[in-house]
């Protein structure tokens, strides 16, 4: 019951899960020995949906799973999710930020512990990590970072730890959360997690906050709750989701909206970066669609810089392109590359390996629709090659 408790909150921030059907098992032999039904709900809810589900990506979940991991001192479970965490695209630099942060944030010890796992990880797979002793610089302050209080700093933590204070301010706040090895973006997706897991309410209003102001959307954040409740525990996940709903309850404007039979889903103010796993170039995610209906409708507005474009992919049951602004290009295997406009629709049929973006020259933005077969609206395939990218002979 408490699973769709938890599912029925997340909803509420605009995730739509889609249990899976049965699959080949990947839960651990100990587990369907000694614990089938675990082994059940590991294979059918945690991999074959949570994992699954299009409202966070694959790279996303990872860095969610390794700052749990790590916040609540589980480096025995580090191992294989290192491993999917680097399949998934997180970058051995981006891990060593992610620990970095961490320290911070769940003490050394934590972050510590987690080293000798991870080293052993980047040994097996032969993973150079040079590179990783190359200090990352600090970026210039991005204009919507939102610093913690000044007053609150100065009235109530340096009356009593004023050393931790100017910590605070001149460590945390002016170097840690501007380093480059981790957007502010990812840095607010880490303690978020980190912080839920730990069980700590009274941060956790303040890093909502700002991880809205750093790029995070509701629709995001709903989706990692819902993934901690599986490795933190439904207690600390369900008190967040409280918390959250309290916070975006306080700007309207970017919830979904139902009166009756209709939903009016308001346009995301802060769009998420597309991940490396499904766009090449720059490209950013707003207003996803995640019907409740029985279509079951998913899909988003994406919008493409010039020069971007998706990997390699199909839909099993198709997909609807509709074009709002700009000028780009479509190609199905074996098929010329075509010219699309706005005011375009376009309908790729189902399994059709195609691809689309913007031009060299000129951007792109189109809304994509499409229904999930077995939880899945899409398979992404290799990335389109420079030499394959361009217009129509």
């Amino acid at each position: 019951m408490k699973i769709l408790l938890i599912a029925a909150a997340a909803l509420t921030l605009g995730t739509t899960p889609v249990f899976a059907q049965k699959r080949t098992s990947v839960s651990p032999r100990a587990m369907q020995i000694l614990t089938p039904a675990l082994a059940d709900y590991t294979d059918t809810v945690l991999f074959g949906d949570v994992w699954r589900e299009l409202s966070l990506s694959p790279r996303d979940r990872s860095m969610v799973t390794l700052s749990v991991l790590v916040a609540t001192g589980k480096a025995a479970q580090l191992t294989p999710h290192v491993e999917i965490a680097l399949r998934n695209s997180v970058t051995p630099r981006e891990i060593s930020g992610l620990i970095t942060q961490l320290a911070f944030y769940t003490g050394w010890p934590n972050a510590v512990s987690s080293l000798e796992v991870i080293e052993k990880v980047y040994t097996d797979k032969k993973i150079n990590i040079t590179p990783l002793k190359i200090i990352p610089t600090i970026d210039n302050k991005p204009p919507n970072f939102g610093a913690f209080p000044d007053k609150l700093l100065d009235d109530q933590v340096a009356q009593v730890a004023p050393h931790l204070a100017q910590i605070t301010r001149n460590v945390i706040l002016d170097d840690l959360w501007l380093r480059n090895d981790l957007s502010p973006r990812d840095r607010s997706l880490i303690t978020i997690a980190a912080l839920t897991s730990m069980g700590d309410s009274a941060s956790l209003v303040f890093h909502l906050k700002l991880g809205l102001q750093n790029g995070l959307t509701q629709t995001e954040i709903g989706a990692a709750l819902t993934k901690i409740a599986f490795y933190a525990g439904l207690p600390r996940a369900e008190a967040a989701v409280v918390i959250a709903t309290k916070i975006f309850g306080a700007d309207r404007s970017m919830m979904t909206a139902s009166d009756g039979h209709i939903q009016i889903t308001r346009p995301d103010t802060s769009p998420r970066t597309a991940p490396a796993t499904s766009i090449t170039g720059s490209a950013t995610i707003s207003s996803s669609i995640n019907s409740s209906e029985a279509a079951a409708l998913k899909g988003a507005t994406v919008t493409f810089q010039p020069g971007a474009r998706t990997l390699w992919h199909t839909h099993p049951l198709g997909q609807l392109l509709i074009v709002t602004q700009g000028t780009g290009w479509i190609q199905a295997a074996g098929e010329p590359v075509r010219i699309i406009h706005a005011g375009d629709s376009v309908w790729i049929p189902p399994n059709v390996r195609h691809w689309h973006g913007a031009t060299r020259t000129t951007g792109m933005t189109h809304v994509g629709i499409a229904i999930p077969e077995n939880g899945s609206t899409v398979t992404w395939l290799e990335p389109v090659n420079d030499a394959d990218y361009h217009g129509p002979p």
